[in-house]
């Protein structure tokens, strides 16, 4: 027991100790009656004192710390709602609209692309039918190095190709043919790439359905994508323009050996080497953006 303990219990223990005694004696105002006697009073020895056996020690209740504990709490109390409140503002980004039925898509996929950056000027050389299912479809088809005929998802240049008659059935392409596709890839070059990746996440789902209704087993839509851009970037290269031939309706390849080339390599050489180089460089930070999120 600490001193200050030790002292309140003295001090209780007297209390009560005088209270007993007053209880015992009572309180009496009146003058006791005088007595005389002859007789002389024999005084009692009193009895040898015993000391007291110690009292058991109690717990005893601190009241004075108690009660400074409890005005400093109220203090504290009180500076706590003394202070202002502080509001915090929560914003809560908007959720993305829900994808729709692949057959009911085309709409979806237009006003998507006309909210992004640039994507207006991107909606002039696009058909607007069965969009998403017309870019997995040549998507497919580039992966293998080849390209569709018809059903494709961009509208093909107005001029036809100019050409220059050599003699001798020969022909050879003249340079300003590589100027028709300018717009198409300033368009797709234009894209900031991070903008052109998350359209393509959230339009993800879609594609995948698409690609599931080919039929093909074992493959992804995303790995069939990345197999589609590498055939762009590893292309072949040769000397341009090229000499032609027309033995039908179509021109090819005086050269066996580009002739022979795939129908990728074939049409990035009609972009020309310019264009070819600008589409290039675009579909790479492609790439790597898109591998670089699926880590």
């Amino acid at each position: 027991m600490n001193d200050n303990k030790l002292i309140f219990s003295l001090v209780i223990g007297i209390i009560i100790l005088f209270g007993l005694f007053m209880m015992i004696s009572g309180n009496n105002d009146e003058a006791p009656a005088e007595i005389v006697s002859q007789t002389p009073i024999q005084i009692p020895q009193p009895p040898p004192v015993v000391p007291a056996a110690p009292l058991a020690e109690e717990p005893v209740v601190e009241p004075i710390e108690e009660l400074v504990v409890l005005e400093e709490d109220a203090q504290a109390q009180l500076e706590i709602q003394s202070e202002p409140v502080e509001t915090v503002t929560v914003e809560v980004e908007p959720q993305a609209a829900a994808l729709p039925d692949l057959n009911d898509s085309d709409a979806f996929v237009l006003s998507s692309l006309a909210e992004i950056d640039g994507g207006a000027a991107v909606l002039t050389h696009l058909v607007s039918e069965e969009l998403i299912r017309k870019f997995v479809v040549l998507t497919e088809n580039v992966s293998r190095g080849e390209f569709p005929d018809r059903n494709l998802p961009v509208l093909g240049p107005q001029q036809a190709m100019q050409v220059r008659e050599l003699g001798s059935e020969f022909f050879l392409m003249d340079e300003s043919s590589y100027r028709r596709f300018d717009a198409l890839v300033n368009v797709l070059s234009n894209i900031d790439t991070e903008t052109a990746v998350s359209l393509y996440q959230r339009l993800l789902p879609l594609f995948r359905r698409a690609y599931a209704e080919l039929g093909i087993p074992g493959s992804d839509f995303d790995e069939v994508l990345i197999t589609a851009i590498d055939q762009v970037l590893n292309v072949r290269s040769a000397p341009q323009p090229q000499q032609l031939i027309r033995p039908s309706l179509n021109y090819l390849y005086a050269d066996p050996e580009v002739e022979n080339f795939t129908d990728v390599e074939k049409l990035l050489m009609r972009l020309g080497p310019e264009n070819t180089q600008s589409l290039q460089r675009r579909l790479e930070f492609f790439k790597r953006r898109l591998q670089l999120g699926s880590m």
